[in-house]
Formats: structure tokens, sequence, C-alpha cells
């Protein structure tokens, strides 16, 4: 997934913005694959200690087929064929990989990352829901041998006023993994943005569990009210460890592993506000409490307003960044026709900064 705050710019749904790249959609799409994120990318996540990643992808990387076929070491010419080489990275280094659809046919939610046109149409139409259902069919078929597929996030933040569908949806997604005899684990996402998972508590079983993502309190992790700090108050209500212990305890009592596929923080000045307090706090929490967890994100442009990455991007180049002349997705189709190429090489990991202090926060509280 391509999320437009990670390239320095405004939130673009990802589908729009390859639209607006016209004749350059397919060499931009391969290019930020090839660069973005590959096979030197996974061996840096080895190096730096972690088991586990998350990979989000659009449902309809499933559906691509090139014109034409990579090069030897590159993206392959379909979608699938490209998810296959992600994980076989990670394999490769014995590292668990999970699938996340972080975007399912017709948008589980209103916003940018569900890749929506600001409707969920998903939960309005049946057609969507069985193309869902027919691609974790086929992503089970492809993975359910894969022993270091640790399991899938079958869907990213779900956002709906209907959550009986969407109980019928996880139920239904399970038989289809599980006929394919696929043992994998599941994990179900809470309504209202992997938040309220008490209604589908009777889908609970072997190999199947909830992911809850943790951004609280949201006026602070998302750079909404920059003047806060941590702890602090928030809109008259105090923010602290016992704040946010209390908060998460009401997970605990499902009697099942909890996985936190989702928190992190957008720095500042950078991280002047006491950023690593609120990040130290949370990984207490997660081990007093046995939660499993991932990052959120591994690479972004720095100081946006929203989690910002562990490797972080100051550009001065002025093609990527929050001080280029347009927002960034924009100034990205502006600079690709003056110099396509020099787009490209800011977007290797070589360009980013890794955030060393917030890396020794998470590495002490690495299994």
């Amino acid at each position: 997934m391509m999320e437009g705050y990670m390239l320095g710019g405004r939130d673009v749904p990802e589908h729009i913005f390859k639209q607006q790249l016209g004749d350059r959609k397919e060499e931009f799409t391969r290019e930020f694959r090839n660069r973005f994120f590959n096979q030197a990318d996974a061996q840096i996540v080895k190096k730096l200690g972690f088991n586990c990643v998350r990979i989000p992808f659009n449902y309809r990387l499933l559906e691509e087929q090139w014109n034409r076929p990579g090069l030897p070491g590159q993206v392959p010419p379909s979608g699938i064929e490209y998810l296959k080489q992600v994980v076989k990275w990670f394999a490769d280094l014995k590292i668990y990989v999970i699938l996340d659809m972080h975007a399912v046919p017709g948008a589980q939610n209103q916003d940018w990352h569900s890749d929506s046109d600001g409707t969920a149409h998903f939960f309005k139409k049946e057609e969507h829901r069985q193309h869902y259902l027919k691609l974790w069919d086929q992503l089970s078929q492809t993975f359910k041998n894969e022993e270091w597929v640790a399991g899938y996030d079958v869907m990213n933040e779900p956002v709906t006023e209907d959550p009986e569908t969407l109980r019928q949806v996880y139920k239904d997604v399970i038989k289809v993994i599980r006929k394919n005899g696929d043992k994998h684990i599941i994990f179900l996402e809470g309504n209202y943005w992997a938040q309220q998972v008490d209604f589908m508590e009777d889908l609970l079983q072997e190999n199947v569990t909830f992911s809850v993502h943790f951004y609280e309190p949201t006026f602070f992790t998302f750079n909404q009210y920059p003047n806060l700090t941590y702890p602090g108050r928030v809109k008259g209500e105090q923010w602290n460890k016992s704040r946010i212990a209390k908060y998460l305890k009401r997970y605990t009592r499902f009697k099942t592993p909890i996985y936190v596929g989702e928190f992190g923080i957008a720095s500042r000045c950078p991280h002047c506000k006491k950023e690593y307090a609120w990040v130290r706090d949370i990984l207490k929490i997660f081990k007093d409490y046995g939660f499993h967890w991932t990052y959120w994100t591994y690479k972004s442009v720095g100081g946006m307003n929203y989690p910002d990455g562990l490797f972080q991007l100051f550009d001065q180049t002025g093609i990527i960044g929050r001080e280029t002349e347009h927002p960034g997705m924009d100034n990205i189709l502006l600079k690709l026709k003056e110099d396509p190429q020099k787009v490209y090489n800011v977007l290797e990991t070589k360009n980013f900064v890794l955030n060393k202090k917030l890396m020794r926060i998470l590495q002490a509280n690495l299994c």
C-alpha cells in the first residue's frame, strides 16, 4: 500500500494516485516496490532483531498482471507472485510474516488507507463481500503450507454501523480458509478502527484471535495538537500510564492472545513532547498483559501527522517531504516529469535515517 503521508503528502487513496500517474503507473509501481522495501530491507529487519513483520497490501495487488516481466531480482510480473517473493525474503531469514489485507474490495472504511472513495461500499454490496472471500480462498491456497506465514490479518480497521454483517463476513472467511486445510492464525480486527471486539467473541476458537490497534490519545499520537505533551491532559482528560493500562485492560477478559497489529507515534521537533515516554509505557503495558505487537511503521517521511516510522526521511532534495513546493504526492507527480530517476532514488532506505533512540526502546522489549 502507498499511503500518502509516508511520502510526505496529503492522504490520497492509492487507486486515485495511480490514476494520476497515467502512463507512468506501471513504471512507478515497479520502482516503488523495488526501492521502498526490498530484500535488503528484509535483511535490515533481521539485523535489528525483529521476529515478525506485518505486510499491508491492497486487494488490487492480487489481481495485477504486468505488461512485461520484471528483471531478475526485481518485481515479478503479477501481484500474487510479488507477495510470494516478499514472503520468501522473510522465510529465508526465519522471520514470520502476517499478511494484512489493508484494503478490501469496496473499501471497509471511509478513509484513504482502505483505498476508499469516501464510502465503505464493502458493507453495502454483497458482490464486494463475495469478491473478498474468493481472494482469501486464493491466498489461503497459496500460503497454507508456508510455515513462516504466522497468520492472516483478514481485514484492516473496518468501520460499520452494521457489526452483524462484519461478524458474518468474519465467520465466512474463517470457513473459507479452514476448508483448505489451512491452520494458520486468523486475526480478526474489531469494528471502529480495530477497537470494538465484543460483538464477535463467539468466533474465538483455536488459532482465531483478536487484533487491536492502539494510538490513544490520537490528539497526541497523530500530532493533531502539536503543543500536547505526555503525560498530559487531552480534552479535559488526563492521559498517563495508568489511564492507558485501564483502557487496554478491557481486552484481557477474552482469555485469548491479543495481537496489537499497529501502534506508533508521530514525532514533532523531533521528539520534544515526551513521545518516547509514551512508547515505553505502551510496551510495558503490553508486556504486563501478555500482548504481542508490531510497530507501525517501518519507514516514512519524518514529522508528519501520523506515525512516521522507525526509519525517517528528512529530504533536502525538494522531491519528497514536508517542505516541498507542493504536498508530497502532488510534488511527486510534478518531479516525475522533470527527472523520474531522481524521484525513484529518494525512495531507497539508504536515504532514510534510523531513529536510534526509538529502536533501542523497541529492542529492549523484543522477546
